[in-house]
């Protein structure tokens, strides 16, 4: 049974600065409720029960509040003392995670849709027993913003993977299709994981372990269904708040 999900939160986003000098980017608000509460109430609608935290020491005692907000959850916190990337954030919740299947979701992406997109990545998992990543089809000329996939063969929205290549230019993509911000990892991909040499910006990339897991046949993606927001920089930011804003307030004057 699918228990367990990882949220990477240790950035220090440099792109919100000075703000997030003073409160980490995971609490901006949403209209009034915090990003990360938004994921959060994801993972529990999805049956998660177990979060681990991967965060830098000065933003634990920010996330001390989680529990009484959300008490069906458990909480680890685990310390990622530099900022050695995505991959390597991944990594450190192999002692927490076990030899279980777990979602990560990044709390820079925020979804909307009749069913939530940690709920469609855990039925393609049941389907494949394999890993398996959110994925969107976007224009060409945003592939480079992405980790993109190479598909090997496709049956409806499931795609079987044989690589990934992160953020190509238009010209070198395999694709259109871009992996979105959800994933659900085999514990296959910790021994993955910890062989990845740093890659793009000297950081440990998670999608370079992703290619290296897809080239051995162990993963798909997903075109998930529902609405999108990269919160992760300013402009998807305020697209959010101002879509979530006036879905709430709509009837006010």
């Amino acid at each position: 049974m699918v228990i367990k999900a990882v949220i990477p939160a240790a950035g220090i986003a440099k792109r919100f600065w000075p703000v997030t000098k003073i409160i980490p980017k995971e609490l901006l608000p949403v209209v009034t409720t915090p990003s990360l509460h938004l994921v959060l109430k994801e993972a529990g609608e999805s049956g998660l029960e177990e979060i681990v935290l991967i965060v830098s020491a000065q933003k634990i005692p920010f996330f001390e509040h989680l529990p009484e907000f959300f008490p069906k959850l458990k909480f680890h916190f685990v310390e990622q003392k530099e900022p050695l990337g995505l991959g390597h954030a991944v990594g450190l919740s192999k002692k927490a995670i076990g030899e279980n299947p777990f979602a990560v979701l990044l709390p820079d992406v925020i979804f909307e849709g009749d069913k939530t997109v940690t709920s469609q990545l855990i039925e393609a998992y049941g389907k494949t027993t394999r890993s398996v990543n959110a994925a969107e089809k976007v224009p060409m000329e945003k592939v480079s913003l992405y980790g993109v996939h190479a598909i090997a063969s496709s049956e409806g929205r499931l795609h079987r993977v044989k690589g990934v290549v992160e953020k190509p230019k238009p010209e070198e993509a395999p694709s259109n299709l871009v992996v979105s911000g959800r994933y659900f990892f085999t514990p296959e991909i910790f021994p993955i994981l910890k062989k990845t040499a740093p890659g793009r910006g000297g950081e440990i990339q998670l999608a370079d372990a992703m290619d290296t897991l897809a080239k051995q046949g162990g993963l798909y993606a997903y075109e998930f269904e529902g609405k999108h927001f990269d919160i992760g920089n300013p402009k998807g930011y305020i697209e959010a708040n101002r879509y979530f804003g006036a879905k709430k307030y709509a009837d006010m004057d």
